[in-house]
């Protein structure tokens, strides 16, 4: 072969010519091109072959006589009915086929017969070449396939959005500034103004370089820090921070406790006021996993802290699972809520007395539970919870306390209580949790200074942590907060205070700039009959207490068992039948059960009653009915008869 046979033109490939041999690749491609080509022509002569086949048979059926002949042609048609049901194909025609089989190999395929499988036969024939006609030879259906070029609208973004994004190019992320090289998402928009996230080069900055970098962000912008907020992504990622500039100041409006009338919920919840971007804002009370919680405020005079505490004292009145403990070494920093709370301490001494007493109660509570029997959710019996969530039915309703001790370096730091203060504190802080004790300590302050100097105390008090304005910028890191409360301003740009606005870090996990919610009116909510109570049990260890202490004796050593006084469990569901039984076949409810059973001489916690109740519902020797949705316990007529009452 010549060198010039070699050469291809520019461009595209030579072809081959006649006398060269063509490469595999061709010849495989144009033995599927004929072979194809052949299967498509016997296809479309398919509906051909119908018409020579089915009127023979039909014609050599019909001689054979009815029954016989209608039996062959459904033995001929029953191939082809199968196939086209399996393959879900050809249904139609081959149902059509069938039809006329039958009826032609009993009246013969003549006349009206004849023209009605002609006319069948012409119609599916028509639909089967209608279909085949045009399919894809082999090697042209990946031409065919490509799907046309993807044409991307261009969308004209708003304004504002083209002015936020330009803006943080020329004066936060260009070379020297602020947030150099970092980037902005397409800013979108919310009810109070828009939102973005800033991203950092992964490895170089961090989310805490951002949130450093707050007032320049607000300088860029020509607005404030409470405008212009900063604030971690929702979602792990620390090269990341949420950025929402906002149109006006949100909190600014002043929203009352009575407009929205929160309550605590089922979970332990209680809407509290409002972050920036208008989402509620909420305070754990109690979590069902882990009890009652731990909280600590902060905030210089004249910021709202005293209002702060009175909203969350009014949430408790409120609450039939909670009772409120309110200590005032000052004296005179809630009048509305003194002597109105279940138990108000007011003074020095009379503040630290109350602590030593309700840390003497919690450690009774906290060894009670660790006995109690109860039954989970898979019928099993078990001894011992490991904390009290507030009205658990187990331990006979038992409520929370939540206890509050305003202007707490007032006791903290006194020449003769104090020491002992931070020191029951700091333990009650790890303890009191256990026995349904939740801890709210506010001043103004969270330096270890104004703490007595326990570390402790301040960490496990930062479940709920609020900071409202305070006078040093070290509380954003004693608070474990990324803004600095210190730098919130005393006026709103209309002149109104700011009082009520804070950084709170809690359940919502966020540590963000919100609003509290006041009451109008705290006399009103302080004046009206608490919701809940403190329960029996946790009254008869305060009176035991009280007792102890005004006979000029120590209290009871906690821990000490007294099972050998206490009612066994016989003779707990003796009681319980006998009251029943003599009541007849009236239902009692449980309150008045658990009473009953009381005076019939059972030494017993409620909890242990209750306990023992359960059991006999299993049992099926006690009965249950809704009244009002209340439950209700009755005997059965067998166990009347059985106790001799009828």
């Amino acid at each position: 072969m010549s060198k010039s046979r070699k050469k291809k033109p520019t461009g595209e490939e030579q072809k081959p010519t006649g006398g060269e041999v063509k490469p595999a690749a061709e010849v495989k491609r144009t033995v599927r091109r004929i072979a194809f080509r052949q299967r498509h022509r016997s296809t479309m002569a398919t509906p051909f072959v119908w018409p020579p086949v089915a009127l023979p048979l039909s014609a050599l059926f019909a001689t054979q006589g009815t029954a016989v002949g209608m039996m062959c042609a459904a033995a001929t048609c029953a191939l082809p009915v199968v196939r086209a049901v399996r393959a879900r194909r050809n249904i139609g025609a081959a149902a059509f086929g069938t039809g006329w089989m039958l009826t032609a190999a009993a009246a013969g395929p003549f006349g009206s017969v004849a023209a009605a499988g002609v006319a069948g036969w012409l119609w599916f024939s028509a639909k089967h070449w209608r279909k085949h006609r045009r399919l894809p030879l082999p090697g042209t259906v990946g031409k065919l396939a490509v799907e046309p070029p993807v044409v991307v609208e261009q969308v004209e973004l708003d304004p504002e959005v083209k002015r936020i994004l330009r803006l943080f190019e020329e004066r936060l992320a260009a070379k020297g500034k602020a947030l150099e090289n970092m980037t902005l998402t397409t800013p979108k928009r919310i009810p109070a103004g828009h939102r973005a996230e800033i991203h950092a080069v992964p490895g170089e900055k961090t989310t805490k370089d951002i949130m450093a970098a707050a007032e320049k962000v607000a300088s860029a912008y020509r607005t404030s820090t409470q405008l212009a907020v900063l604030e971690p992504v929702p979602y792990r990622d620390n090269s990341r921070a949420m950025f929402t500039l906002l149109e006006a100041d949100t909190l600014a409006k002043v929203r009352t406790f009575e407009e929205l009338q929160p309550r605590i919920m089922a979970d332990g919840r209680a809407h509290i006021g409002y972050y920036y971007d208008l989402e509620p804002a909420h305070w754990a009370f109690f979590t069902k996993s882990g009890g009652m919680r731990h909280g600590i405020l902060v905030g210089d005079s004249e910021a709202g802290k005293s209002r702060s505490v009175e909203t969350l004292i009014g949430l408790a009145h409120l609450s039939d699972k909670i009772a409120t403990v309110l200590c005032d070494p000052q004296g005179g920093s809630m009048p509305d809520w003194n002597g109105n709370t279940h138990r108000c301490a007011l003074g020095d001494d009379d503040s630290m007395a109350e602590l030593l007493m309700w840390h003497w109660v919690m450690r009774r509570r906290v060894q009670f539970l660790a006995r109690i029997p109860w039954m989970d959710e898979d019928g099993d019996e078990r001894n011992g919870k490991t904390h009290l969530v507030p009205g658990d039915p187990d331990t006979g309703g038992m409520t929370g306390v939540f206890f509050v001790l305003e202007e707490a370096p007032e006791l903290l730091q006194h020449d003769e209580h104090g020491k002992q203060a931070v020191a029951k504190l700091a333990s009650g802080s790890k303890t009191w949790r256990k026995g349904g004790g939740g801890i709210l300590l506010v001043a103004q302050d969270p330096n270890m200074t104004e703490l007595g100097g326990s570390v402790t105390l301040r960490a496990q008090l930062r479940k709920n942590a609020c900071a409202l304005r305070t006078q040093t910028p070290g509380a954003a890191y004693q608070m474990g907060m990324p803004h600095d409360p210190s730098l919130i301003p005393p006026t709103f740009e209309d002149g109104s205070l700011t009082q009520g606005l804070a950084y709170l870090n809690g359940i919502d996990r966020r540590a963000a700039l919100m609003r509290w919610l006041y009451t109008q009116k705290p006399k009103y909510i302080a004046r009206q009959p608490a919701a809940g109570r403190i329960d029996d049990l946790t009254m008869g260890w305060i009176e035991e207490y009280q007792a102890a202490k005004k006979a000029g004796k120590k209290p009871t050593q906690v821990g000490g068992r007294d099972d050998e006084q206490r009612s066994t469990a016989g003779d707990v569901k003796g009681a319980i039948l006998d009251v029943l039984g003599a009541n007849g076949g009236s239902a009692m409810d449980l309150a008045d059960l658990m009473k009953a059973v009381l005076q019939r001489g059972i030494v017993a916690p409620p909890s242990e009653i209750n306990a023992q109740l359960k059991r006999l519902l299993t049992e099926g020797r006690v009965w249950t009915a809704k009244n009002h949705g209340e439950d209700m316990f009755f005997l059965g007529e067998h166990m009347l008869e059985k106790l001799g009452v009828r």
